[in-house]
This record gives structure tokens, sequence and C-alpha cells, in this order.
């Protein structure tokens, strides 16, 4: 028969066990990759110090949601209903900073969630809309909502958080940029088609210029000299069943300065670029198209490149100057992924997110 050992030595088998798990676990974990970010809870919720990523989440199933990942490679998904009593919606599209507030919108929920960008808690819900996509501050009281259900931009009181009036422009106004003292609005077509810029005075809020740009203009920037960009897909239309392709047009990338058209540089045909965005010197921008990722100078380019920058296919593409960020919905059910590039095109980390990640919101000096 083995002796039963006593109480000190039974303490010391217990201690030396743990001491050896743990070293075990710190060596595993030291072994792995840092290319891949941690996920961890965010201590306090404090989301002051990173960047969120925008999970459109299934049509109708309401699992959009909001991620985390913070400076110091620490992720979080579904902050927003960590946070606050319930879940953020239908197809979250986009959010935008300013303020010290997020405005996240939550395009089939037909609302604009504003949050307190420190700890995500609700600030105030903006109901009454109908295909809310993008938002942009346009001064200091006040922003444009682009909405596909009424063609025009919804004009959001900062302060009061309303809505105080709207503003009609082309067919499914999607993102917006401001320059010279206007806003010039991507008319991507929505359900349907539209090739224009629409040009509004931020002063009286009206449409001052139209501008014929290339078929569903999807993305703009400004550059440094204060000229506009826009970056055109081009439209394809399918039979009536969406198994053939009757005709397309070809995609375009065109230059506007003093409210003209100036420079036009045409993609091959079926190349449907997107995601158009610029460096922090606002000197070279990129975009994707037959999926890749493509650099572009604001000067002395004759025509569309044909290198890769980055030779990955991404759901989204956003950058906050200083790097390049790219989302992989995978299969579209599972959780997707956000990739962080060098503006030399060299990876440098990514984290697992949530369902159809679309996109991206930074917060300045990040």
């Amino acid at each position: 028969m083995k002796k039963i050992k006593n109480n000190k030595q039974m303490k010391k088998i217990k201690n030396t066990k743990l001491y050896y798990f743990i070293t075990a676990i710190t060596f595993i974990l030291a072994s792995c990759s840092t290319d891949t970010i941690q996920q961890d809870l965010i201590s306090d919720y404090e989301f002051s110090n990173g960047y969120f990523v925008t999970n459109e989440g299934n049509f109708g199933t309401g699992n959009g949601s909001i991620s985390f990942i913070s400076n110091d490679g620490i992720s979080q998904n579904d902050v927003f209903s960590s946070v606050n009593s319930y879940a953020l919606g239908d197809v979250v599209q986009s959010m935008s900073y300013f303020d010290k507030k997020g405005d996240i919108c939550v395009n089939g929920s037909g609302k604009v969630e504003v949050v307190s960008i420190q700890d995500m808690s609700v600030i105030a819900t903006i109901d009454g809309l109908i295909s809310p996509r993008y938002i942009t501050k346009v001064d200091e009281h006040k922003a444009y909502i682009s909405d596909w259900g009424i063609n025009g931009l919804h004009i959001l009181d900062l302060t009061e958080n309303k809505i105080i009036g709207t503003i009609s422009c082309g067919t499914g106004p999607e993102k917006m940029v401001v320059a010279n003292g206007n806003v010039y609005v991507c008319n991507v077509g929505g359900w349907g088609f539209d090739n224009t810029v629409s040009v509004i005075d931020i002063q009286s809020d009206m449409v001052i210029n139209t501008i014929q740009v290339g078929d569903k203009p999807n993305s703009t920037i400004v550059d440094a000299n204060g000229d506009v960009w826009v970056l055109s897909s081009g439209y394809t239309e399918y039979n009536s069943t969406w198994t053939e392709i009757i005709s397309q047009t070809q995609g375009s990338l065109v230059r506007i300065s003093n409210g003209s058209l100036q420079d036009e540089f045409v993609f091959p045909e079926g190349a449907s670029p997107k995601g158009l965005m610029i460096n922090g010197q606002r000197t070279n921008m990129y975009f994707s198209y037959n999926s890749a990722v493509y650099s572009f100078s604001i000067i002395g380019e004759s025509s569309i490149p044909t290198l890769p920058l980055i030779n990955r296919n991404f759901y989204g593409l956003s950058s906050n100057g200083n790097f390049i960020y790219g989302t992989d919905a995978v299969d579209y059910v599972q959780n997707g992924w956000s990739y962080r590039y060098s503006t030399q095109g060299v990876l440098i980390d990514s984290t697992q997110v949530g369902i159809i990640p679309g996109g991206h919101c930074f917060i300045p000096n990040i």
C-alpha cells in the first residue's frame, strides 16, 4: 500500500505542477507568430487608443457589429453590444469620427447611432432614415448623411444630434469629401444607375453644380493641391435572371479642379475599381481592381498601373494616411479578417473581426 503524503508534500507537488503548467503556457504563447493580433477584453472599455472595424453582418439578421483594435495589439469584437444593452442592428455600413464621438450608419435599420468614442456608450439614436450610407462633417456645427432611400443627404445638427433638413442630389449618393468650401458627393446610382458628382455649397446647403464622371462613381478623395479625384466602377447590365452579362462600361479615375473635369484615366473592361484612398501627404492614391491593390501618384501618371502594390483581393479598403487596411469577408457567414499593410505594401498584422467586415474608422493622430 502506498503511503499517503502529508499536507506539506501535497502543496509542494501542486505548486510544482502549477509552475510547469505556467511555464509551458508561457512558452507556447511566446512561440506564437506576432503577425496575428490577440483578442482580449479592452480594460475598462477604453476605445480612444486604436481604430474600429465596421462589420456589416448578414442582411436581415440584425447581427452587424463593431470591432476595436488597440494600438498595443489587442482586439475585441461586438464592442457596441458589450457596452450597451442591445445589438447594433442590420447592416453596419460605416462609422465616422468627429468631436470625440462616433457616428455609426446602420443601413438596414435606417438609423445612425451616436456613441462616445471613449467608452462606446450611446449618446443619441437618429431614427427615421431609410438607407443611410456615410457621414461627413462639413463645418463645426453640421454633417451630411448620404441616404439611398431619399436620393439625397440629411443635414445633421452636431450639437443636438438631430436632422434639420435634406438636400436632393443624384441617385444613390455615396461617399463625399469637403474641398474649397463645397462638398463633392458621389452619386453611385444606388440600386440603379448614375454617373454624376453633386457639388454642394456648405453655407446654403444647395447643389451649385453637377459634374458628369464615369459610370457608378463610388469613392473620392482630395489631394495636396485641393483637387478632387473620383473613382467610378463602370456599369454592368445583366439579363433578367442575373446569369448573363449583356453589356459593360469601363471604370475610370478622374481629376476635378476648379469645378470642372481635367483628367481621365480609363480601366480595362470588367475591372470594377473601388476603394479610392490617399496617403498622409496627399500625394499618392490607392485603389483596388482585378483582385489587387494599386498605387497611383497625383502627378506624372499617364495610365492606370498594372503592377500591384498588394496582390490580394479585399472586400473593403481603407487608409488613415500612414497604413493601408483591407478586409476579407471570407465566406460571408463566418467572422472575417482585417489586415494592416505599410504604404509600401508590406503586411504588418491581421486580426479576426466580425461578419462581413467592410470598413474602418480611425481616431486622429493614430
